[in-house]
Protein backbone atom coordinates (compact mmCIF):
# COMPACT_ATOMS: atom_id res chain seq x y z
CA UNK A 1 0.00 0.00 0.00
CA UNK A 2 1.10 3.33 -0.80
CA UNK A 3 1.84 6.64 1.52
CA UNK A 4 -0.86 8.35 0.06
CA UNK A 5 -3.92 5.42 0.45
CA UNK A 6 -3.03 5.16 3.58
CA UNK A 7 -3.26 9.13 4.12
CA UNK A 8 -6.69 9.07 2.51
CA UNK A 9 -7.39 5.74 4.47
CA UNK A 10 -6.42 7.81 7.58
CA UNK A 11 -8.16 11.26 6.56
CA UNK A 12 -11.45 9.29 5.89
CA UNK A 13 -11.70 6.44 8.44
CA UNK A 14 -12.56 3.89 5.29
CA UNK A 15 -11.17 0.73 4.85
CA UNK A 16 -11.22 0.19 0.86
CA UNK A 17 -9.76 3.42 -1.00
CA UNK A 18 -13.24 3.98 -3.04
CA UNK A 19 -15.53 6.93 -2.99
CA UNK A 20 -19.30 7.21 -4.20
CA UNK A 21 -18.98 10.27 -5.39
CA UNK A 22 -21.91 13.17 -5.08
CA UNK A 23 -24.24 12.65 -7.94
CA UNK A 24 -27.48 14.32 -9.27
CA UNK A 25 -29.38 12.21 -9.51
CA UNK A 26 -28.81 9.30 -7.31
CA UNK A 27 -26.58 10.33 -4.28
CA UNK A 28 -29.99 8.78 -2.18
CA UNK A 29 -29.53 8.31 2.00
CA UNK A 30 -29.59 4.38 1.42
CA UNK A 31 -27.09 4.12 -1.17
CA UNK A 32 -24.87 6.66 0.43
CA UNK A 33 -25.40 4.07 4.13
CA UNK A 34 -25.07 1.50 2.07
CA UNK A 35 -21.09 2.29 0.37
CA UNK A 36 -20.19 3.42 4.29
CA UNK A 37 -21.67 0.56 5.59
CA UNK A 38 -19.90 -1.81 3.31
CA UNK A 39 -16.32 0.31 3.90
CA UNK A 40 -16.19 3.17 1.10
CA UNK A 41 -17.02 6.85 1.39
CA UNK A 42 -20.34 7.62 0.52
CA UNK A 43 -20.99 11.60 -0.50
CA UNK A 44 -23.80 13.71 0.37
CA UNK A 45 -25.20 16.36 -2.40
CA UNK A 46 -27.16 18.45 -0.47
CA UNK A 47 -29.40 19.91 -3.38
CA UNK A 48 -29.79 16.10 -4.45
CA UNK A 49 -30.74 15.85 -0.50
CA UNK A 50 -33.37 18.32 -0.69
CA UNK A 51 -34.30 19.32 -4.02
CA UNK A 52 -34.30 15.87 -5.22
CA UNK A 53 -35.65 13.55 -2.94
CA UNK A 54 -37.48 16.24 -1.27
CA UNK A 55 -35.61 15.83 2.44
CA UNK A 56 -35.13 18.25 5.49
CA UNK A 57 -31.01 18.71 5.16
CA UNK A 58 -30.96 17.84 8.79
CA UNK A 59 -32.92 14.90 9.11
CA UNK A 60 -31.24 13.94 5.24
CA UNK A 61 -28.00 13.46 7.36
CA UNK A 62 -29.64 11.99 10.47
CA UNK A 63 -31.40 9.22 8.21
CA UNK A 64 -28.30 7.85 7.21
CA UNK A 65 -26.49 7.68 10.55
CA UNK A 66 -29.41 5.78 11.40
CA UNK A 67 -28.35 3.11 8.64
CA UNK A 68 -24.79 3.38 9.84
CA UNK A 69 -22.57 4.62 11.93
CA UNK A 70 -19.49 4.57 9.80
CA UNK A 71 -17.61 7.68 8.15
CA UNK A 72 -19.81 9.62 5.46
CA UNK A 73 -18.77 13.02 3.66
CA UNK A 74 -21.03 15.62 2.08
CA UNK A 75 -20.10 17.61 -1.04
CA UNK A 76 -20.56 21.99 -1.40
CA UNK A 77 -20.13 23.32 -4.49
CA UNK A 78 -19.25 26.47 -4.45
CA UNK A 79 -21.12 28.06 -7.41
CA UNK A 80 -20.39 31.95 -7.44
CA UNK A 81 -23.19 31.99 -10.01
CA UNK A 82 -25.86 30.84 -7.48
CA UNK A 83 -25.96 34.14 -5.81
CA UNK A 84 -26.21 35.47 -2.08
CA UNK A 85 -29.29 33.21 -1.29
CA UNK A 86 -27.22 29.89 -2.31
CA UNK A 87 -24.15 31.18 -0.58
CA UNK A 88 -26.00 31.41 2.58
CA UNK A 89 -27.60 27.73 2.18
CA UNK A 90 -24.30 26.58 1.31
CA UNK A 91 -22.92 27.94 4.49
CA UNK A 92 -26.06 26.88 6.71
CA UNK A 93 -25.60 23.25 5.66
CA UNK A 94 -22.09 23.43 6.55
CA UNK A 95 -22.72 24.34 10.03
CA UNK A 96 -25.36 21.45 10.12
CA UNK A 97 -22.70 19.44 8.86
CA UNK A 98 -20.40 20.07 11.88
CA UNK A 99 -23.09 19.58 14.34
CA UNK A 100 -23.84 16.59 12.69
CA UNK A 101 -19.94 15.50 13.42
CA UNK A 102 -19.56 15.18 9.74
CA UNK A 103 -15.90 14.62 9.17
CA UNK A 104 -14.99 14.91 5.67
CA UNK A 105 -16.45 17.20 3.14
CA UNK A 106 -15.89 17.42 -0.66
CA UNK A 107 -15.38 20.76 -2.13
CA UNK A 108 -16.45 21.57 -5.73
CA UNK A 109 -15.73 24.79 -8.13
CA UNK A 110 -14.83 28.64 -6.70
CA UNK A 111 -12.44 28.79 -3.92
CA UNK A 112 -12.61 26.95 -0.72
CA UNK A 113 -10.81 28.83 2.02
CA UNK A 114 -13.24 29.79 3.85
CA UNK A 115 -14.76 26.02 4.29
CA UNK A 116 -11.26 24.69 4.78
CA UNK A 117 -10.91 27.22 7.14
CA UNK A 118 -13.93 26.53 9.40
CA UNK A 119 -13.27 22.60 8.91
CA UNK A 120 -9.89 22.79 10.58
CA UNK A 121 -11.46 23.88 13.50
CA UNK A 122 -13.43 21.47 13.99
CA UNK A 123 -10.92 18.37 12.81
CA UNK A 124 -12.44 18.14 9.54
CA UNK A 125 -10.59 16.92 6.28
CA UNK A 126 -11.26 18.63 3.09
CA UNK A 127 -10.44 17.64 -0.20
CA UNK A 128 -11.60 19.78 -3.66
CA UNK A 129 -12.24 18.91 -7.12
CA UNK A 130 -9.67 19.52 -9.72
CA UNK A 131 -9.76 19.72 -13.22
CA UNK A 132 -5.85 20.67 -14.59
CA UNK A 133 -2.87 21.42 -12.56
CA UNK A 134 -3.25 25.30 -12.39
CA UNK A 135 -6.39 24.77 -10.01
CA UNK A 136 -4.37 22.35 -7.96
CA UNK A 137 -1.82 24.07 -7.61
CA UNK A 138 -4.45 26.80 -5.62
CA UNK A 139 -6.39 24.41 -4.09
CA UNK A 140 -3.13 23.04 -2.30
CA UNK A 141 -2.24 26.52 -1.07
CA UNK A 142 -5.63 27.31 0.12
CA UNK A 143 -4.73 23.90 2.56
CA UNK A 144 -7.02 21.58 1.32
CA UNK A 145 -5.98 17.51 2.39
CA UNK A 146 -6.27 15.98 -0.94
CA UNK A 147 -6.91 16.58 -4.63
CA UNK A 148 -10.07 14.61 -6.21
CA UNK A 149 -8.86 14.98 -9.90
CA UNK A 150 -11.74 14.73 -12.36
CA UNK A 151 -10.66 13.30 -15.70
CA UNK A 152 -12.12 12.96 -18.75
CA UNK A 153 -13.67 9.64 -18.60
CA UNK A 154 -16.06 10.76 -15.94
CA UNK A 155 -19.97 11.17 -15.78
CA UNK A 156 -21.52 14.36 -15.30
CA UNK A 157 -19.84 17.24 -15.54
CA UNK A 158 -16.26 15.58 -16.81
CA UNK A 159 -12.42 16.62 -16.94
CA UNK A 160 -10.46 17.22 -19.90
CA UNK A 161 -7.59 15.49 -18.60
CA UNK A 162 -6.38 11.79 -18.79
CA UNK A 163 -5.88 10.00 -15.65
CA UNK A 164 -1.79 9.61 -16.35
CA UNK A 165 -1.81 13.28 -17.15
CA UNK A 166 -2.95 14.23 -13.45
CA UNK A 167 -0.58 11.72 -11.85
CA UNK A 168 2.75 13.45 -14.38
CA UNK A 169 2.01 16.64 -13.06
CA UNK A 170 0.60 16.27 -9.38
CA UNK A 171 2.04 13.26 -7.81
CA UNK A 172 5.26 15.46 -6.14
CA UNK A 173 2.63 18.01 -4.58
CA UNK A 174 2.62 16.01 -1.57
CA UNK A 175 -1.30 15.72 -1.05
CA UNK A 176 -3.49 12.08 -1.45
CA UNK A 177 -4.89 11.96 -5.28
CA UNK A 178 -8.00 10.41 -5.95
CA UNK A 179 -8.80 8.94 -9.50
CA UNK A 180 -12.07 10.37 -10.55
CA UNK A 181 -13.37 8.90 -13.89
CA UNK A 182 -14.02 5.91 -15.95
CA UNK A 183 -13.58 3.15 -12.70
CA UNK A 184 -16.27 0.52 -13.91
CA UNK A 185 -14.44 -2.59 -12.29
CA UNK A 186 -11.67 -3.90 -9.68
CA UNK A 187 -9.50 -3.36 -12.79
CA UNK A 188 -10.14 -0.32 -13.66
CA UNK A 189 -9.77 0.16 -10.33
CA UNK A 190 -6.02 -1.78 -9.80
CA UNK A 191 -4.89 0.31 -12.83
CA UNK A 192 -5.42 3.75 -10.81
CA UNK A 193 -3.85 1.99 -7.95
CA UNK A 194 -0.79 1.45 -9.96
CA UNK A 195 -0.01 4.38 -11.63
CA UNK A 196 -0.13 6.10 -8.16
CA UNK A 197 -3.31 7.20 -7.23
CA UNK A 198 -4.71 6.92 -3.03
CA UNK A 199 -8.23 5.68 -4.26
CA UNK A 200 -11.06 6.01 -6.57
CA UNK A 201 -14.42 8.20 -6.66
CA UNK A 202 -17.04 6.15 -8.85
CA UNK A 203 -20.70 7.47 -9.73
CA UNK A 204 -22.02 5.82 -12.75
CA UNK A 205 -20.96 2.06 -10.99
CA UNK A 206 -23.21 3.63 -7.86
CA UNK A 207 -25.94 4.18 -10.32
CA UNK A 208 -26.53 0.89 -11.09
CA UNK A 209 -27.12 -0.68 -7.76
CA UNK A 210 -30.14 -1.95 -5.59
CA UNK A 211 -29.80 0.91 -3.21
CA UNK A 212 -29.64 4.07 -5.54
CA UNK A 213 -33.59 6.03 -6.48
CA UNK A 214 -33.04 6.28 -9.89
CA UNK A 215 -34.94 4.44 -12.97
CA UNK A 216 -34.61 0.73 -13.63
CA UNK A 217 -34.44 2.13 -17.52
CA UNK A 218 -31.63 4.47 -16.33
CA UNK A 219 -30.18 1.58 -14.15
CA UNK A 220 -30.33 -1.06 -17.30
CA UNK A 221 -29.01 1.89 -19.89
CA UNK A 222 -25.72 2.03 -17.62
CA UNK A 223 -25.46 -2.40 -18.16
CA UNK A 224 -26.32 -2.27 -21.73
CA UNK A 225 -24.01 0.59 -22.92
CA UNK A 226 -20.46 0.73 -24.08
CA UNK A 227 -18.03 3.00 -23.85
CA UNK A 228 -18.88 4.52 -28.03
CA UNK A 229 -22.41 5.19 -26.73
CA UNK A 230 -21.42 8.40 -24.19
CA UNK A 231 -21.00 11.52 -25.52
CA UNK A 232 -20.16 15.31 -24.19
CA UNK A 233 -23.44 17.72 -24.05
CA UNK A 234 -22.49 21.32 -23.28
CA UNK A 235 -26.60 21.99 -22.58
CA UNK A 236 -26.67 20.55 -19.32
CA UNK A 237 -23.87 23.25 -17.12
CA UNK A 238 -22.49 25.13 -20.23
CA UNK A 239 -19.55 22.99 -20.04
CA UNK A 240 -18.84 19.31 -21.17
CA UNK A 241 -21.19 16.93 -19.25
CA UNK A 242 -20.62 12.97 -20.05
CA UNK A 243 -24.08 11.49 -21.50
CA UNK A 244 -25.32 8.07 -22.68
CA UNK A 245 -26.45 8.51 -26.10
CA UNK A 246 -30.11 8.71 -26.66
CA UNK A 247 -33.04 10.82 -28.81
CA UNK A 248 -34.00 12.66 -25.96
CA UNK A 249 -30.07 14.06 -25.48
CA UNK A 250 -29.76 14.39 -29.10
CA UNK A 251 -32.98 16.17 -29.77
CA UNK A 252 -32.19 20.01 -30.97
CA UNK A 253 -28.45 18.39 -30.65
CA UNK A 254 -26.26 18.07 -28.23
CA UNK A 255 -24.46 21.61 -28.06
CA UNK A 256 -25.97 24.88 -27.57
CA UNK A 257 -26.70 27.41 -29.98
CA UNK A 258 -24.70 29.71 -31.02
CA UNK A 259 -26.50 32.74 -29.48
CA UNK A 260 -26.24 31.16 -25.95
CA UNK A 261 -22.53 30.02 -27.21
CA UNK A 262 -21.81 33.57 -28.10
CA UNK A 263 -23.13 34.80 -24.81
CA UNK A 264 -21.42 31.79 -22.64
CA UNK A 265 -18.04 32.99 -23.83
CA UNK A 266 -18.47 36.73 -22.72
CA UNK A 267 -17.09 37.54 -18.86
CA UNK A 268 -20.23 39.29 -17.59
CA UNK A 269 -23.06 36.96 -19.19
CA UNK A 270 -20.68 33.57 -18.49
CA UNK A 271 -22.77 33.04 -14.99
CA UNK A 272 -25.75 34.07 -16.30
CA UNK A 273 -26.09 31.40 -19.08
CA UNK A 274 -24.81 28.91 -16.73
CA UNK A 275 -27.48 29.70 -14.33
CA UNK A 276 -29.75 29.05 -17.41
CA UNK A 277 -28.51 25.98 -17.70
CA UNK A 278 -28.24 24.42 -14.90
CA UNK A 279 -31.70 25.90 -13.72
CA UNK A 280 -33.31 23.45 -16.83
CA UNK A 281 -30.73 20.46 -15.76
CA UNK A 282 -32.16 20.29 -12.18
CA UNK A 283 -35.75 19.91 -13.75
CA UNK A 284 -34.53 17.79 -16.55
CA UNK A 285 -33.00 15.23 -13.69
CA UNK A 286 -35.85 15.13 -11.68
CA UNK A 287 -37.84 13.86 -14.69
CA UNK A 288 -34.71 11.31 -15.23
CA UNK A 289 -34.95 10.19 -11.51
CA UNK A 290 -38.44 9.08 -11.62
CA UNK A 291 -39.90 8.95 -15.39
CA UNK A 292 -38.66 5.48 -16.76
CA UNK A 293 -39.77 6.24 -20.05
CA UNK A 294 -38.08 10.03 -19.46
CA UNK A 295 -33.87 9.00 -21.15
CA UNK A 296 -31.76 11.62 -20.18
CA UNK A 297 -28.90 9.97 -18.54
CA UNK A 298 -25.45 11.15 -17.05
CA UNK A 299 -22.98 8.34 -16.93
CA UNK A 300 -19.11 7.99 -17.59
CA UNK A 301 -17.12 5.48 -19.84
CA UNK A 302 -16.69 3.13 -16.87
CA UNK A 303 -19.66 1.88 -18.25
CA UNK A 304 -17.84 -0.33 -20.82
CA UNK A 305 -17.06 -2.56 -17.39
CA UNK A 306 -20.14 -2.20 -15.61
CA UNK A 307 -21.99 -5.69 -16.98
CA UNK A 308 -24.66 -5.91 -14.14
CA UNK A 309 -27.06 -4.53 -11.37
CA UNK A 310 -25.51 -5.25 -7.90
CA UNK A 311 -25.76 -4.03 -4.26
CA UNK A 312 -23.95 -1.18 -3.63
CA UNK A 313 -22.52 -3.01 -0.63
CA UNK A 314 -21.28 -5.90 -2.44
CA UNK A 315 -19.73 -3.54 -5.36
CA UNK A 316 -17.77 -1.93 -2.35
CA UNK A 317 -16.74 -5.73 -0.97
CA UNK A 318 -15.52 -6.85 -4.02
CA UNK A 319 -12.97 -3.54 -4.34
CA UNK A 320 -12.19 -4.12 -0.84
CA UNK A 321 -11.35 -8.27 -1.79
CA UNK A 322 -9.53 -6.76 -4.63
CA UNK A 323 -7.49 -3.95 -2.17
CA UNK A 324 -6.56 -7.00 0.54
CA UNK A 325 -5.21 -9.10 -2.46
CA UNK A 326 -3.10 -5.72 -3.65
CA UNK A 327 -1.67 -6.04 0.12
CA UNK A 328 -0.47 -9.46 -0.26
CA UNK A 329 1.08 -9.52 -3.20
Amino acid sequence: MNNSTQQFLQDTGVTVPVICGPMYPGSNPELIAAVSEAGGLGIVQPVTLTYLYGLDFREGLRQIKALTDKPFGVNFTIFGGGGKKYYEQMKTWMEISIEEDVKFFLTSLGKPNAIVKRAKEHGIKVYHDVPNKKVALQMRDAGVDGLNCINWRGGGQTGIQSAEQFIDELQDLGLPLICAGGIGNTTDFNHALDLGYAGVQMGTRFLATKECQITDSYKQAIVDATEEDIIWTNKIAGNNSSVIKTPEVMKGGHRIGPILSYFLKQRRTKKYVRMYLMYNGLKRFKRTTFEDAYKYWQAGKGVGNINSIESAGDVVREFQKAFEIRNTM
